[in-house]
């Protein structure tokens, strides 16, 4: 099998992190370790580069600020040409319409874009945008259907590749009620991602403050840093709500917070393949979540996990009363065991990294036949 040379693009604001940023670390390194060449590109000095280079990846600045840069393509053409790249996968749309046009003009094999969330719609301008790429990645059934509904997308060009999920070997519990100041006997809610408006955090701490009387104490932490950061803690102090949920920051070490938890709850507006919904499923934690795009592929309502109805405050409210008045219960505990072997069985890096290979390999197999 070729040893390909794969180059990944992602113009992400300098200080993010999220799902689609850990997505491609992962994947580099993992096609790194199976012989592939990888190199990955973004802002100079960026959160992205930096959790790279600490994986011993090659990162090259390369800062994509507006569409049809033509100096930036021009370079960009000259970067791709340079290192024989196989295969370029992209982020942004931005990314495929500077980066993208680039490797066009370098005639790079495979052009590939990677949605972990729905970055298209219905629109001439994504048309012209999706004709420059071979083909298109998605997480989750739910963003390829809404793709292929698109009058005018070629339903060839959108595939399905899971996110595979990397634990740690050994992962350390702690005591999460004495490092937070939690009562004792308070079950504890762990939420975690950027801390923005498609979370939803908002709603959820709207639905805490709705929980009257619940038969036990709870408290819920939110990790995760973003803009929405002052907003929430002042609709906390509003709600009289500071000693029972708490903006726990960026948390290095999560699984070992949410395997710490009771239950872990996601409550987005939108999402791809949430990595929070499938970490805390493989750590055996009771997950509760939103029936946002990839969450009903991930888990079974009352089988191995609780899915509660989208953008609805008294929906996210019963499923912590559920959480709360079931905690004890065989049901739950059965969840986690389901839960943890589905995720064994179904979403590992192994499965994914075979599919990307597969998938480029495919992709390039194509372009010889051209």
């Amino acid at each position: 099998m070729k040893k390909l040379n794969i180059f990944f693009s992602n113009s992400i604001s300098s200080h993010k992190w999220g799902g689609g940023e850990k997505w491609m670390v992962t994947a580099a390194n993992g096609l790194k370790e199976r012989g592939h060449n990888t190199i990955l590109s973004g802002k100079a000095n960026s959160e992205f580069l930096l959790r790279a280079q600490k994986e011993n990846l090659n990162t090259l600045p390369l800062n994509i600020y507006a569409d049809y840069n033509p100096l930036k393509i021009w370079h960009t053409k000259k970067i791709l040409q340079q290192h024989s790249i196989d295969v370029i996968v992209l982020n942004l749309n931005k990314d495929i319409r500077v980066a993208g046009i680039a490797a066009q003009l370098a005639k790079v094999p495979v052009i590939i874009a990677r949605n972990g969330i729905q970055l298209f719609s219905n629109k001439w301008k994504y048309k012209k945008t999706i004709n420059i790429v071979d083909g298109i990645i998605t997480n989750s059934k739910s963003i390829q259907n809404a793709y292929n509904e698109f009058p005018w997308m070629n339903k060839k060009k959108t595939t399905v590749i899971y996110n595979g999920l990397k634990l740690r070997k050994t992962i350390d519990m702690y005591d999460i009620r004495k490092k937070w100041d939690i009562e004792k006997d308070s079950l504890v809610f762990v939420a975690a991602g950027r801390l923005t408006h498609q979370k939803g955090f908002d709603l959820l701490i709207e639905a805490a403050s709705n929980v009257k009387n619940p038969l036990k104490p709870f408290s819920i932490l939110i990790a995760g840093t973003g803009k929405d950061h002052d907003q929430l803690n002042k609709q906390i102090i509003k709600n009289n709500l500071i000693d029972k949920i708490k903006l726990i920051g960026f948390q290095e070490n999560l699984d070992s917070i949410l395997k710490s938890a009771d239950f872990v709850i996601m409550p987005s507006r939108q999402e791809g393949m949430p990595n929070v919904v499938m970490e805390g499923m493989a750590l055996g934690r009771p997950v509760f979540a939103a029936n946002v795009n990839g969450v009903p592929e991930l888990m079974d309502h009352m089988k191995t996990g609780y899915i509660f109805e989208p953008l609805n405050v008294n929906a996210i409210t019963k499923a912590i009363e559920f959480a709360i008045e079931n905690h004890k219960s065989d049901k739950i505990s059965s969840w986690c065991i389901t839960a943890k072997e589905h995720i064994a069985s179904n979403f590992t890096i192994e499965k994914m990294l075979d599919k990307l290979e597969d998938y480029f390999h495919y992709q390039y197999a194509l372009d010889n036949r051209k």
